[in-house]
């Protein structure tokens, strides 16, 4: 009988052990879940918030040049050349904005602040305030001073913390070029999937090691017009039209806010480099449309893409952490989301409304923005710097240039990242490699996307 009770004991105890498995599993299960969540909204309204206030930005911009047209108009030389220097501070400066009203934006939707964002600009305006400032050729400041303000500026927005990273700033010290620089490569080594090689079309790759790769090259920077944080994509030139032009132009002005006296234009008789001649434009590299680059990705989107909404340009892309606690093993793991967003708008043309970089405006910019919607990180990120990821930006700016000097012999043991160039390095990896595509390449088809797991789509990564 004792027997018998001992083993009912013995089974109620690993009953009980079980339970508690599955009922900590479930929680966990839960958390994580939640924690999704929570970073899924953070993330999204942080990309929001950032957004509205990049379309304030370009509408006082637009407004700006509205005013800078009126000045023309009357020959007020001096009034221009204060308004161009007043959209040169909003472009650059402005944009800092965007990342404060993404934090509060995280904040309100539960994102925890997180050292390693505000880390990261602190780290930049460090090097701002010395090597931006040390090689003016190749960091020309916008303004004078600009770099002290920009630097104090970046040192203010990461005061206290941030619970939301800008994740496609473009630090002018940051070069990106593939492959040394695209984290699409380094994954690619660590999955070994050489399909994606086939894909792009880069398996020539295969037979270059590391100091034959294509590196980034360090030149002189042109004018820097637009902020490195969730930049407006903006270029400056002088507006010099033929007098046939001026008054359909100017018409399309009045439609879009300007307002011009009764009777002639005073004679303009400014040299034409005169700095009172500059205006702002979309850069026409950024703003473009959409169409062609989401067949290139085979983004899993149809129907038809309304033409107001199918103009790429400025975006902002921002990351959010939440750290999800693992009950069994007592540690925790990071759960991120990243997202992006953008604003959208129409300009008044001479028969209807058009989209915002209309040739009839000659690509100014005009006071246009009324909508900002979420959008495809694959669609959004000009590049692949990624620089909310400590980690990875401190490989990019830090790691890749020593390889200049030291080759595989300057690689840091304590990075992933190089350890993946260490692993390319290897000679037999990259035969291996070659094997299997010269194997199976006629099997490599491209994938038709989805969702990814922080955010977007599988091609954000």
């Amino acid at each position: 009988m004792r027997l018998r009770s001992g083993q009912v004991a013995l089974y109620l105890v690993l009953v009980l052990v079980a339970v508690t498995v599955l009922a900590l599993g479930n929680v966990g299960i839960f958390l994580a879940v939640r924690a999704k969540n929570h970073a899924m909204n953070a993330g999204d309204a942080a990309a929001l918030a950032a957004a509205r206030r990049q379309a304030e930005l370009l509408n006082e911009i637009g407004r700006l040049n509205l005013r800078h047209a009126e000045a023309d108009y009357v020959g007020d030389w001096e009034r221009s050349r204060e308004i161009v220097r007043e959209q040169r501070r909003i472009a650059f400066l402005g944009p800092l904005d965007c990342v404060r009203a993404a934090n509060e934006a995280a904040l309100a939707n539960g994102a925890a602040p997180s050292g390693e964002f505000s880390q990261i600009l602190l780290t930049h305006a460090a090097d701002v305030a010395s090597k931006y400032v040390q090689y003016p050729a190749l960091y020309p400041e916008p303004w004078e001073g600009a770099w002290d303000e920009y630097a104090a500026a970046l040192r203010a927005v990461a005061a206290g913390g941030l619970a939301a990273g800008p994740d496609n700033a473009e630090f002018l010290d940051a070069v990106e070029c593939f492959p040394l620089t695209s984290k699409s490569f380094y994954a690619m080594i660590e999955g070994e999937s050489w399909c994606k090689l086939v894909v792009a079309g880069l398996t020539g790759l295969l037979e270059m090691d590391l100091q034959n790769l294509p590196q980034p090259v360090y030149g002189e920077t042109a004018a820097v017009v637009n902020s490195e944080i969730c930049s407006l994509h903006l270029e400056t030139r002088a507006l010099l039209l033929d007098p046939d032009e001026l008054g359909d132009f100017r018409a399309l002005l009045s439609r879009n806010g300007a307002s011009f006296p009764e009777g002639d234009p005073v004679d303009d008789d400014r040299a034409p480099d005169d700095p009172s001649r500059i205006y702002f434009f979309y850069n026409v590299s950024d703003w473009c449309e959409w169409s062609p680059q989401i067949k290139a990705a085979n983004l899993p989107i149809s129907g038809t893409i309304k033409p107001e909404f199918d103009v790429k340009g400025c975006a902002s892309v921002f990351r959010v952490i939440e750290n999800v606690p693992q009950l069994l093993s007592g540690t925790s793991r990071r759960s991120y989301w990243n997202a992006a967003a953008k604003p959208f708008g129409t300009i008044e043309a001479s028969s209807s409304r058009s989209i915002v970089t209309d040739q009839e405006a000659y690509g100014m910019v005009l006071p246009a923005f009324e909508a900002v919607r979420l959008v495809p990180l694959a669609l959004a990120d000009p590049g692949d710097l990624s620089t909310a990821d400590t980690a990875w930006l401190s490989h990019v700016r830090d790691h890749v240039p020593r390889l200049f000097t030291a080759g595989a012999g300057g690689l840091d043991g304590s990075c992933r990242y190089c350890a993946s160039l260490a692993k390319w390095n290897d000679p037999d990896f990259r035969a291996k490699a070659a094997a299997w595509v010269a194997a199976n390449e006629e099997t490599c088809r491209r994938g038709s996307g989805g969702s990814g797991p922080s955010g977007g789509t599988s091609y954000a990564r």
